[in-house]
């Protein structure tokens, strides 16, 4: 059972994740975001950092650095050995491979979707230790992963416009918004015999809920984002029009589920 410590540690490294991977990837978009010409959810992102000057390429690489490190030793003190190497291969894939020039797999099509469908389910399998000592089990870890990639691609698509102005052959530019798409709801048809599965496994209730509700969650997702892709753009409602509205929404939630989870702990 997760104690305080182990619930504290795993957060910090979590967010550490996140400084790291979010410093890095701002770091290697710098040719990309001087086209954007309006915000994205919460930053208008021609005036990142970055490209203003309030912060020099070698500030931001001594923080990433500094980041990197730091999601490690937290993640070791989250879990030990196992939950240290899971939060290293989230900074591998989600960080240098997706991210850092020499490499940048979110630029090469089919790389970006994959890089983030690992990147979810080996975040997820770093909590699920961090909660139960173990590795989730093979097919949670596999429907995990294509959900993520379900939810993904449609931010893909939304960035055709200034992905393709910069030169970058993301999965969007190369195969096309619309056939993208299509892509999408053949992955989402393939993640229900997976989804069949663990529903009528020996799995604890919770997580049959928690399928069923990505099963249906995912599907909204990609029927959105196919009525409301007007080629170049993709203007999702609520996430495109609101998209500060948006962001705190999913703060709250979060939120929710943390309490949740201390309410647990404590109980």
């Amino acid at each position: 059972m997760t104690d305080w410590a182990d619930a504290l540690f795993g957060f910090l490294a979590v967010f550490s994740f996140f400084g790291f991977a979010f410093a890095l990837n701002f770091y290697s978009d710098r040719d990309v975001d001087r086209y954007h010409d309006g915000w994205l959810r919460d930053i208008k992102l021609s005036q990142q950092p970055l490209l203003t000057g309030e912060i020099t390429v070698r500030e931001c690489q001594v923080f990433c650095l500094f980041t990197f490190l730091l999601s490690i030793a937290f993640g070791w003190l989250a879990g030990g050995r196992l939950v240290a190497l899971l939060i290293f291969g989230a900074c591998l894939v989600g960080g240098i491979l997706y991210s850092y020039p020499l490499i940048r797999l979110k630029s090469k099509p089919v790389g970006d979707i994959l890089c983030m469908s690992c990147l979810s389910a080996v975040l997820f399998s770093a909590g699920y230790v961090v909660a139960w000592g173990e590795m989730p089990r093979w097919l949670m870890f596999l429907f995990f992963a294509i959900f993520s990639a379900i939810i993904y691609i449609p931010t893909v698509i939304s960035d055709y416009e200034f992905d393709s102005r910069a030169g970058l052959k993301t999965s969007a530019v190369v195969f096309g918004q619309r056939n993208l798409l299509k892509v999408t709801w053949v992955i989402w048809l393939c993640s229900l015999p997976v989804a069949w599965l663990l529903v009528s496994g020996t799995y604890p209730l919770g997580t049959k809920v928690c399928v069923v509700v990505a099963c249906v969650a995912s599907l909204i997702w990609t029927a959105l984002a196919w009525t409301n892709l007007k080629p170049p753009l993709l203007d999702m409602p609520v996430l495109n029009r609101h998209s500060r509205e948006a962001i705190i929404y999913f703060g709250v939630i979060s939120l929710i589920f943390i309490g949740w989870g201390l309410f647990k702990l404590y109980s």
